[in-house]
């Protein structure tokens, strides 16, 4: 691969590699559960750091609960809390004690001193809840610092002149890329609008980010069909397998582009969701390890090079490797919501 692939593919590897550094801070120095609260029991929450040696404590009591109705249909939960903050002292001090108070919506966490608290759950009687909580002062920031450089590398990507995407790009016809284009948004638009969910929604559906995060998507796995439907033209003419080739990864680059970025705004929507931004639920697991295989089809030209494929083997490979690719796409969509379910299950 060109040397000046290698730098810009420097800046992405960098911000996957401090997305990873912020979740082993969250996985290995931050806290995480469920806590229940009763209108007549308090709960206090702890977190020891052994790094800092800093305690930080607060105690919990359920002010108010109430669900927001639009006619029959639940929109919000709303959670008030009253807070007995003992600081965040050092160990071998005394703690000072303030009195607070906050609420809890559905996609609106409640941010106190380093702690989130988001709503889960309720009773049945509406006199309880289960919040979730966290403590990760350092984990969340570290790996929204490394989507911001993932985001701002992948846009910088396409604006790079004598990259290969832009090589690839001059060598196609003009009318063909904009008929492809257009077919592709067409319909993104149509399988966009047959997956949202229709009214009413789930009250952690009401947010702008769901249509962003299914049209990203939607974007994305039209892009891998229509790289898929070029794998079998590929297959079916050996004459035009070189040409197709170079035209399907002209669109490769922004289908795994789109792909990558509408699972971290899933991840940012997680997070002020259920107070996590990655959970392993089946469809979120099974869209990375999508992003992973296409990851490695991008990478195929630098795989090539290190392997005995002539250049007559070469489209050939690719285009098998393109189809049997979209089967993870089919199965990430199709095969989890209906076989393995999961918090996901609604995108069924």
């Amino acid at each position: 691969m060109p040397n000046h692939q290698w730098t810009h593919g420097k800046w992405i590897h960098t911000a996957l590699g401090i997305i990873v550094l912020g979740a082993c801070v969250t996985h290995f120095f931050g806290e995480q559960g469920e806590i229940h609260l009763r209108a007549d029991h308090a709960q206090t929450l702890n977190h020891h750091s052994p790094i800092t040696n800093h305690q930080s404590s607060i105690t919990l009591f359920l002010w108010n609960f109430r669900v927001v109705y639009d006619g029959d249909n639940p929109v919000d939960y709303i959670t008030e809390l009253r807070l007995l903050d003992r600081g965040n002292t050092h160990t071998s001090k005394t703690a000072s004690l303030t009195v607070d108070e906050g609420s809890v919506r559905m996609n609106k966490p409640l941010k106190y001193h380093g702690w989130r608290l988001c709503q889960s759950d309720y009773d049945s009687d509406e006199q309880g809840v289960v919040l979730a909580y966290n403590y990760d002062p350092w984990g969340i920031g570290i790996t929204y610092t490394g989507y911001a450089l993932l985001l701002v590398a992948m846009i910088g990507f396409f604006f790079r002149k004598n990259s290969r995407f832009r090589t690839l790009v001059r060598k196609q016809h003009t009318w063909l890329l904009v008929g492809l284009g257009i077919a592709v948004i067409v319909l993104t638009i149509v399988m966009t609008r047959v997956v949202t969910p229709k009214p009413p929604l789930q009250p952690v559906l009401q947010t702008p980010l769901l249509g962003i995060h299914v049209s990203v998507i939607m974007l994305a796995y039209t892009l891998f069909a229509v790289i898929a439907v070029l794998g079998v033209i590929g297959l079916c003419s050996k004459r035009l397998s070189p040409e197709v080739a170079r035209l399907s990864m002209v669109l490769l680059y922004p289908a795994l582009f789109c792909l990558t970025a509408g699972i971290f705004i899933g991840a940012v929507w997680a997070n002020m969701s259920w107070g996590r931004y990655w959970g392993w639920d089946p469809k979120e697991t099974w869209a990375l390890i999508t992003m992973i295989v296409y990851a490695l089809l991008l990478h195929f030209p630098w795989i090539k090079s290190k392997l005995p494929i002539t250049n007559q083997q070469s489209p050939i490979i690719y285009h098998v490797l393109c189809v049997v690719d979209f089967l993870f796409v089919l199965f990430t969509y199709f095969g989890v919501s209906y076989l393995l379910g999961g918090l996901h299950s609604y995108a069924s």
